[in-house]
């Protein structure tokens, strides 16, 4: 099991993308969305066809930047690359351009 301090640093350490003020508020919102079902005793995976995308999106719709187009889809990936957590099954994930979302 992690630990406090453990969980802590690792949130501490991931990258957030910004311009000048603006902060993406992506990962800070799906991290939250998933430390409160593991609090409600979630499972450790998470399926995000049926258990993030549309929440996440939701969730970004309301706490985001106004944008033409949400991508939910984005820091789920993109905290692989923090380390913060595995994706299971992600040499199945297409990938476009240098971004390589799933």
């Amino acid at each position: 099991m992690t630990s406090d301090k453990t969980l802590k640093q690792a949130i501490s350490n991931i990258t957030i993308w910004r311009k000048g003020e603006q902060r993406a508020p992506h990962k800070p919102l799906l991290l939250l969305y998933v430390l409160s079902h593991y609090r409600q005793g979630h499972d450790r995976l998470f399926d995000y066809g049926s258990e993030i995308h549309e929440q996440l999106l939701d969730l970004l719709e309301r706490y985001g930047p106004q944008r033409r187009e949400q991508r939910p889809d984005m820091p789920f990936w993109r905290l692989k690359g923090d380390g913060f957590w595995e994706l299971q099954n992600a040499e199945f994930c297409s990938t476009s351009g240098s971004r390589q979302p799933p």
